[in-house]
């Protein structure tokens, strides 16, 4: 180990550092002292990441020693499938930037990021987001790294805990309403998740609900598609590096946040769900996080950072913002003009009154869509979209849930109510509507009141109902229960009749109705006593 200068280590190297106790008390004396550094580049969080997620990517960093001293560091990690250097943490840490001396900021930076394109060439390297503080002058000022810098600037939207309108948020109406709302229902109470072992128990449900919410918002999955990030928030908690409230409803979770303690201040991320069953009316996560602005505020965090995005229920919260910018290090002239032109875009967009982020997500969906209806129509030939062309007008059935048929079927058939998991089962292939279409449809049956019965086995949801309320001017009743969005996989309409009836002897008694458009719901109602209304 050189004794000044400068180390870039690679892979195993950095894990022999990381175990060097003189290393890790210098590494959290530079900490401490650096103006611009965040809890995304204490050693507990970057060491955490780097266990946890070392057969993902490896990992790199550059350190400067002067006199014995460290000086400089900067953190890095290479996918293992090659690509950027990417900041320590990637998706799991909200600002990714370098240690050092607030006189040293800009020599160091520029030195490491020399050396990195020496050893490492042909990686471009990728920040986001730099925290405000954080030396950015040699980006423009020298020629060289002005070439081959690219920063596209974020508002990042803040509650400070010592804005004097700040108190005001909480007084406003709309929040006494929505809260008002959730009493009617039960006792309200915030919590905060202090004991490891509670945390980790409630974390496979939130899991759950986080991905049922990106899985439609987003077509993301992050701890199905991604293990480890289970894994990783529970070495967060264990640290003390978390911050983890839940808002209950008599005594049922209905929010929950896991933010990620800096110093004095509180960083959104880690887990931001709520759940779909009250999202419309009662908005849960709103009122949840004016609950944690007070709690946080007699906690004395001095800010609570909603971090950047564009987010519309960030802004509604924000009562100021700053800026925070990613950074694009590359001497490749092809890369340099592809995160140009996305920055001109960008910025283009912005100007335009328009969020970029979702304008991206648009296109991306569109992509999507024409993927999987093309994937669909080609492995299903002509079939599929005849089915689609010959789909009728929705026919309207009736009976008396006493009057139920049950089959042989039935009894093979464990029907769950309200299952975000087997939603997420979802199975596309044989089918046209597309995962992230049938999750998007769930999520606004969910805030629009409506409740689901669900059968699923060995991974793959084999069908779905939702119980709704019929309208003004149907075949049915006002308000009268309607079974209707009744999806089959084609390898569960053997069983169909049997899930329907199992469905419907889930209802107190009295008259249900039920829609269906395609031919074999029709048959599965009539076989299980339906009857068609006139």
């Amino acid at each position: 180990m050189n004794t000044q200068g400068l180390d870039v280590l690679i892979g195993e190297e950095v894990f022999t550092l990381l175990s060097d106790e003189d290393f890790q008390q210098d590494w959290d004396r530079l900490y401490e002292a650096c103006p611009w550094g965040t809890v995304f580049q204490s050693r507990n969080f970057v060491a955490c990441w780097y266990r946890t997620y070392q057969g993902a990517y490896l990992p790199v960093l550059v350190r400067a020693v002067q006199e014995g001293q460290l000086t400089g560091l900067l953190t890095l990690a290479l996918p293992q499938g090659g690509g950027q250097l990417v900041g320590a943490g990637h998706f799991e840490a909200e600002y990714q930037c370098w240690l050092s001396a607030e006189a040293e900021g800009e020599s160091f930076i520029t030195t490491a990021l020399t050396e990195l394109q020496r050893r490492l060439p042909g990686h471009a390297v990728h920040l986001r987001f730099l925290p405000p503080g954080a030396p950015m002058s040699w980006a423009e000022a020298d020629p060289r790294w002005r070439a081959q810098c690219v920063v596209q600037p974020a508002r990042r939207p803040l509650m400070d805990m010592a804005a004097p309108d700040l108190p005001k948020m909480f007084r406003k109406t709309e929040f006494k309403n929505k809260l008002n709302r959730l009493r009617r229902i039960g006792e309200v109470r915030l919590e905060r998740v202090t004991d490891a072992a509670a945390f980790s128990a409630m974390l496979k449900e939130l899991a759950v609900q986080y991905d049922f919410r990106q899985g439609a918002m987003f077509n993301k999955n992050r701890f199905r598609e991604n293990p480890l990030k289970a894994v990783f928030l529970q070495e967060l908690f264990q640290l003390g590096l978390l911050h983890a409230t839940v808002l209950k409803v008599n005594e049922e979770v209905i929010a929950a946040i896991a933010a990620v303690i800096s110093k004095d201040w509180v960083h959104l991320g880690g887990i931001n769900i709520h759940t779909p069953l009250y999202a419309n009316y009662y908005s849960p996560g709103f009122v949840h996080f004016l609950m944690l602005g007070q709690h946080l505020s007699e906690e004395g965090v001095a800010v609570f950072d909603l971090t950047p995005g564009g987010d519309s229920y960030k802004e509604r919260m924000a009562t100021n913002h700053d800026y925070v910018h990613e950074l694009v290090v590359s001497n490749k002239l092809s890369f340099q003009l592809k995160k140009r032109l996305k920055k001109g875009l960008h910025d283009r967009l912005i100007k335009s009154g328009l969020r970029p982020m979702s304008v991206e997500l648009a296109i991306r969906k569109n992509i999507y869509l024409f993927k999987g209806k093309t994937k669909a129509f080609l492995n299903s030939g002509l079939s599929l979209l005849l089915f689609k062309v010959r789909e009728g007008e929705k026919k309207h059935y009736r009976i008396l849930a006493d009057d139920i048929k049950r089959s042989e079927s039935c009894a093979s058939v464990e029907v769950r109510y309200n299952n975000l998991n087997d939603l997420l089962d979802y199975d596309g292939r044989g089918v046209w509507q597309t995962r992230w279409e049938f999750l998007g449809e769930s999520m606004r049956r969910f805030e629009s009141g409506e409740r689901s019965y669900t059968w699923a086995e060995g991974g793959r949801l084999l069908a779905c109902a939702w119980l709704g309320r019929a309208p003004v001017g149907g075949p049915a009743p006002e308000g009268a229960p309607v079974l209707r969005g009744i999806y089959c996989h084609p390898a569960g309409r053997g069983r169909l009749a049997g899930f329907l009836a199992a469905a419907v002897a889930c209802q107190d008694g009295g008259e249900l109705y039920a829609t269906a458009r395609e031919a074999y719901t029709s048959q599965a109602l009539e076989a299980i006593g339906f009857t068609l209304v006139n």
